[in-house]
Formats: structure tokens, sequence, C-alpha cells
């Protein structure tokens, strides 16, 4: 008897046919989007060079773009080209560093993110081949569109023994387009003029300033007395592109560009908001030759107090504010005009003096302070509009009226020393931190506490107390690290909803919290500083095994490349009791990693001495009595319990196994 297989085959997932066009969007769609994208796939492969052949169907040419750049090799490509929603900065870094044979050039930040620029190669074929080579290889691809699936990709060729490095991508047919290639090299000299080291040509024609229309470019001219000219081109490409990249101030001293352009300057000093469509629209090439000598010496910023430097800057910032300004003119004319309008009920209550002041605010906010959405101003402009109508000020002098002429001077100290603002938010600080400390007293010394649920929330809220390095409102927990997390603890649990970062371990919990690293462009580049905290359940006695576990989450984070050589990392062991042997501290890595071992009660006794003993001072303050809370009871540290002492003296009596 035959044997008949029933089994259903395995089905993978299916694409519609439709999805590559809808995941790529104008990528594949727009032309100019399309080249443009290529361009900035050569650009961040480090290329110096790129030429372009324009397809010409009665001519029967097809395209080609052709670059110099660091190439791939099979295992690169398949990477690079199969995954969808490539994460390039995980897989790469934020920055492209140069080939062997530019060694002394300095890295480029990267123009792509998430790999859909090598679909627009779709714009101009299917299918459509790519040729790379690198280390001596030679490989060549075809790419075309799949049936069940986005895109299908085939090795048809390869050879050993070639020179060089770089990348080709070669249309299959010669179809037709919407541009000529007088229209693309206009597209791309709106772009990529920034830098003379790298240069692109299209049909044999380098692109040029002379390829930007008249409507897209002006030249600007500004003196600076006493050491000559500086020439401002204005590059304007009329359309917001998707990020800043290619785009911001450009600083070129004899020909070489100087750092990297953007918005940001060499002193840290913000031109233009990064979010604006103007941010992502304007180039401004400076050329300013007299300041060769205040050029630092890797060529990557000027020095930073050179009198030239400082002069020349001044003087070109003012300029392009200026050019900004005027652009953005009829923009503030209208965002004042609907801010007006959307409170003119208000407005119209107000006595004239009132409505004078409400009309100067709005102008000056608008003019000084362009980037600022129409709704954030409109917002302080209503609540200004509804102080004027109010009658509180009158309760202020009252309140003044009632004051003993010794407090008047306090007062007057007071306002003389602090802004009001400044002086509520110092106080809001003392009131939050001083409420924290409390909770974490009664929390750590209740062995009913949730280590997730009450303690990891609270220690995120108190990285202050490990010292004043963690101050910074920047570093928060590292949400980016969860599934990192769980696969390292191998644990399907987490914490709450509300922060996924906490995971639950047989004997406590542990907390990720980082500060992120910037370069110089002010882009996210890796983790600077990095805490975990593990807090051990009631009972647990931290010894070396403790920290031996910390140890391997190190470990682990820097095999998987969450942590490097450039990130300092904390981890602080916390539970009741401490082995009496295991009670310093321990380094690994060179002394990267510092490993550290605190109680509970050493916790808050810490925290207690940071806010400069405020919790005995303020035993009547008024947030106090408000809470219902006992200004004593509030004060009085926790006293251990006398069993667990005794556990903990004859546990440090037994000798180390």
């Amino acid at each position: 008897m035959d044997i008949v297989d029933t089994e259903v085959p395995k089905q993978g997932v299916l694409f519609d046919d439709r999805f590559l066009d809808r995941y790529a969007g104008p990528i594949i769609s727009d032309t100019a989007v399309a080249i443009v994208e290529l361009v900035a796939n050569a650009w961040d492969a480090y290329a110096t060079r790129v030429d372009i052949i324009w397809p010409k169907r009665t001519e029967k040419i097809v395209f080609t773009i052709k670059d110099n750049g660091k190439g791939m090799t099979r295992e690169q490509f398949q990477r690079r080209w199969k995954t969808l929603d490539y994460n390039r900065a995980i897989d790469e870094g934020s920055k492209s560093t140069p080939p062997d044979d530019l060694s002394d050039a300095p890295a480029r930040h990267a123009y792509g993110r998430n790999g859909k620029g090598r679909h627009a190669a779709f714009r101009f074929s299917d299918p459509y081949q790519v040729r790379t080579w690198r280390d001596g290889t030679e490989v060549t691809y075809e790419v075309r569109r799949g049936t069940t699936q986005p895109f299908d990709v085939k090795e048809i060729a390869s050879r050993d023994k070639v020179q060089g490095h770089g990348t080709e991508i070669t249309a299959t047919a010669s179809d037709g387009v919407s541009l000529d290639a007088e229209a693309v090299r206009e597209v791309l000299g709106t772009r990529f003029l920034a830098d003379p080291n790298f240069v692109v040509s299209v049909d044999g024609t380098l692109v040029t300033f002379d390829d930007i229309p008249t409507r897209n470019i002006q030249k600007e001219i500004v003196d600076v007395p006493g050491l000559g000219m500086v020439e401002i081109i204005v590059i304007d490409s009329q359309k917001a592109d998707r990020t800043t990249r290619q785009h911001g101030i450009a600083w070129r001293v004899k020909s070489r560009l100087v750092g990297t352009p953007g918005w940001v300057g060499f002193d840290h000093e913000r031109i233009l908001d990064g979010r604006t469509s103007e941010a992502k629209r304007f180039q401004f090439i400076v050329s300013a030759d007299h300041l060769d000598q205040a050029v630092s010496a890797d060529w990557t910023g000027f020095v930073a107090d050179h009198p030239a430097w400082l002069e020349t800057k001044q003087l070109v910032h003012a300029k392009i504010r200026d050019h900004l300004s005027s652009f953005t003119a009829e923009r503030r004319r209208e965002a004042k005009e609907s801010i007006r309008e959307s409170h003119a009920s208000s407005i119209r209550k107000l006595p004239p003096v009132g409505r004078e002041r409400w009309n100067m605010f709005v102008d000056e906010v608008i003019d000084a302070c362009p980037t600022i959405s129409t709704d954030e101003v409109g917002k302080v402009a209503g609540i200004l509009a509804n102080l004027e109508l109010s009658l509180s000020k009158y309760g202020l002098l009252n309140k003044l009226h009632e004051l003993q002429p010794g407090d008047l001077d306090s007062l007057y100290q007071l306002l003389d020393d602090w802004t009001l603002r400044l002086a509520k938010d110092a106080l809001d600080e003392i009131q939050s931190r001083l409420k924290l400390i409390k909770d974490l007293d009664e929390k750590l010394h209740d062995e009913k506490s949730d280590e997730v649920g009450d303690l990891q929330p609270l220690f995120e809220r108190s990285l202050w107390v490990f010292g004043p390095e963690f101050e910074s409102l920047e570093f928060t927990s590292n949400r980016g690290m969860t599934t990192v997390i769980k696969e390292l603890f191998g644990v399907k649990a987490t914490g709450s909803r509300q922060r996924p970062d906490f995971a639950m371990l047989p004997d406590g919990s542990v907390g990720l919290y980082s500060r992120d690293a910037h370069d110089l462009g002010h882009d996210v580049d890796g983790v600077a500083r990095l805490v975990i905290a593990e807090i051990k359940k009631p009972g647990v006695i931290i010894g070396s095994e403790q920290k031996n576990q910390a140890w391997r989450y190190v470990s682990e984070l820097i095999t998987r490349g969450m942590v490097t050589d450039m990130t300092e990392t904390t981890c602080y062991v916390l539970g009741s009791r401490i082995h009496s042997a295991e009670r310093g501290h321990r380094t690994e890595w060179d002394g990267r990693v510092t490993i550290i071992p605190m109680t509970y009660d050493t916790f808050v006794r810490r925290a207690e001495k940071r806010m400069l003993g405020l919790r005995e001072k303020l035993r009547d303050a008024p947030f106090l009595k408000e809470q219902g809370l006992d200004g004593e009871a509030f004060i009085a540290p926790s006293k251990p319990d006398v069993d667990d002492l005794l556990t903990t003296l004859a546990a440090d009596a037994r000798p180390t196994q």
C-alpha cells in the first residue's frame, strides 16, 4: 500500500506586490529622491568620486552609478541588502570610516539609517545588477522584485585578484525617467557640494555650483575688518529632505573642508533647530581662506580662542541668521496673526496698557525665537492674557502688606539672589527628594516590598544618591536595552508596563540606567556611562558570588556590543547585609567597570548626607503637614531588626567557603 504524505508544507510570510512600493515610498517612485539616495549611499561608503550614466531610452543607454567607496564582501552584501529595515547604526556605527588607502581622512557622518536607500535602484530597472569589490574579490548580484517576498537576490558572477574597491549598480533596461541629465545635476548640486573631496559626475560632466539654478543659489560677501573677505554660498534645495545630512553650515579654508557640515557650531552653538524644515533645506558654504592659521591640526575644527576665528564666526553667523530671518518673515507674520486671532476674545477685555504689553510680548518672542512653534507661543500668550485679567496681583499686595519688617528684608534678599521661578524649582526639588528618601527608608526595610514594582522605580529616581555625576537629566532608564535584559537573564517576566526595563531574578531584580555618548555633531554615538542597580531580596547576603553575577551581566553586554571600551560602568549590588570579607569595591576590565556592594541603610544615610541634613531641619515643613505626616516620625531613622542583626553577625563569623 502506498503511503501518502499528508503533512501540510510550512508556509512562510507572504508579501503583497504593493509592499515594497509602500515601504520605500518616494525612494522608489520619485526619481529625484531615488538618485539622491543612491549618491548618499556612495557617501556613506566613503567614496570620493561617483560617476553616473543617465538613461536614454532612444539611444538604449541604461542607468549606471559607480563609486570608489569601500565596497562589500559577500557577507556584508547579504546582510545589508537582504535585511528589511537594516539598522546601519548598530551594524556599522553612526559614522563611516575611510578605507585603508585614505586612513588619514576623518570619519564621515553617515547619511543612511534604515537601509531603505538601496531600493532606489528599482526606480531605474527591475531587475538591476550590483557589482561590488574589495579585498581582492569582486561579486556581481542580480536583484529583482519577488512574487511572494519583496525582492530576490542572486549571485551571478565572481572573480578574484581584483584591484581597489567600490560598488556599481547597473540597470538591465533603458527605461525612461522623468528627469534629464541637466535636471539631475541641479538636484545633486543642491546637496552634495559641501565637501570638495566628494565629486559627482553625470554623463562625464562634474556637478558644480554652475549646475544650481539661480533661484536656488545666492552669494553673500562678509568683510572681516583687517582680516579679509568671506564668501558665503547659500543653497536652497527648495524642498525639505528627510534629515539634515548634507545641510547646515560648511566651512572651507583654501578649498578644504573643516570639520563636518551641520547646524551646531564648533563651539557647540546651535544656529538652527535641526527639527525645522529650514534645517533640512538650506546649506551655507563658507569660504574663509584667511583662517588658515586658525584651523586645528587635524582639521576637525578651529582653535576655539583664536582671534581671527572669533571675529569671523561672529560676523558670518550674524549674516546667516539675517538670511534665515528674512526667509521666515512671512511665516512669523502669519504666526502673530494666528495667535492674536485665537486670543481675540480675551484681549478685547484687557485695558489699553495690558493689551499693549501683551502684543509686545507676542512680537518679541516670535521675532527672537522663530523656531518656537505657534502652538507653544500661543499657550504662553494665553497664560499671559489670563494673568492680565486676573485679580491675583492684588492678592499678592495683601500678602506683602501682612509681612513683618524682618520678613520683608528676607524676601528682598531672596528676590535679589533668586528668581521666583528658580526658588520654586529648587524648593520643589528638595520636597521631591525628601519624600523620595522617606519612601526609600520605608520600602527598603519592608520585606513585603516588590523589587520590581516598588524598589526599581524608586532607584531610577534616586541615581543622584550614588554621586553628583548621576545628576544629569539625560541619565535615565535605558528602554533600548529591554530585549537585551530579557535575553541576558533568560526570563520572560519584566516589571510593570510603565517600566519594562526591570528583570526579575531568583534572588531579586536588576535595572539598567545609562547616559548616551554624543559625537561632535551632537548625534548619539553609543553609551558613555552605564549604571547597573541589582536589588537583592531581604536575607540574601552580598558576597563574592553576587559580585561575580554583576560582572557576568557586564561581560555579556560587552560581548553584545552594548558596552564598549569608551563606556564607564558602575554596578551597585544592594541588599540588607554584606559579607564582612566582601565589603570592598571590585574593578574589572582595566578599571572601566566598578562593582560596589552597599547595604540599604548605607544607601539611605548617603541620601541624607547628599541632602545636607535637610530632613532634620525641615521637620515642620508645610508639605509634611499637608500630607498628614508626623515630622518626628518622618526624620526618625529606621532601626534594624535585632534578630536580623544577630543573623548578620553570625554569618560574618562563619569562615569563608
